[in-house]
């Protein structure tokens, strides 16, 4: 599988302006880790994407470096870079870790939420309604990341925030890879509806708890695919073209 962002969100793009180029490449391949545009296991070419982006293979081998040297990209034994596949146990742990870090910048935000926020966080709970309803679920997923990224910056602790967006950089590409179906979104959005009626009314314990269980309701269907991906033998994960 040649490994690329989705096509619907390629084709979607604005062009790359040259101005902090390499900032703009990390930006959008952040991004797409997040929302699961790469899944685990996928070889990353930094010429290829540099073909797709439309710019010269030095400010993506920077953006590579970066994300390789906060976890959500492996540099394996042959010298190429890959997404990392997720043991059950490394989920556990991330989950564990996501429970208390986004229940907290949760708590924080809750207990400060100015009318902008309110506002900001409603319009981002709507965008990722009419996503549920259009059964995109790349869509639904980058929506989704934008939701409780949204919340999160509302506690105002860039470096709390920073590392919640590194879990989620791990752990973006495998909840991807369990292919959520209609039901779990719809399932999902009641949990997301419980978060942003705790937003509006500023309810600061409320939101934590709707946060929290939030990812306990995704993480044993995660957990199960991650289990069944363990089973599959190696040369069924996706690959591409060999990093430069």
């Amino acid at each position: 599988m040649q490994n690329s962002l989705a096509a619907s969100e390629t084709a979607q793009m604005s062009p790359l302006q040259r101005d902090s180029l390499q900032q703009q490449i990390y930006d959008r391949l952040h991004a797409g880790l997040i929302a699961g545009a790469f899944r685990p296991g996928e070889v990353i070419s930094s010429r290829g994407l540099a073909g797709q982006l439309g710019v010269s293979a030095m400010p993506v081998r920077e953006a590579l470096t970066r994300l390789t040297a906060e976890g959500a990209l492996e540099l394996t034994p042959s010298r190429t870079l890959r997404v990392p596949v997720l043991s059950p146990d490394d989920f556990d742990e991330v989950t564990a870790i996501r429970t208390e870090l986004e229940g907290m910048a949760a708590s924080r935000a809750g207990g400060q939420l100015s009318d902008d926020d309110v506002a900001r966080i409603c319009a981002l709970h709507g965008t990722l309604a009419q996503a549920a309803d259009s059964g995109d679920v790349d869509r639904y997923l980058a929506a989704n990341a934008d939701f409780h990224s949204g919340i999160y910056a509302a506690a105002r602790w860039p470096v709390l925030l920073g590392m919640i967006q590194r879990l989620w950089l791990i752990v973006g590409p495998s909840i991807r890879a369990s292919l959520p179906d209609q039901g779990h979104i719809s399932r999902s959005m009641g949990f997301h509806d419980t978060i942003r009626d705790a937003v509006v009314a500023g309810d600061a314990a409320a939101l934590s708890a709707a946060i929290i269980a939030d990812i306990a309701n995704a993480a044993p269907e995660i957990r199960t695919a991650l289990i069944a991906q363990a089973a599959t033998p190696a040369s069924a994960h996706p690959q591409g073209a060999a990093a430069s």
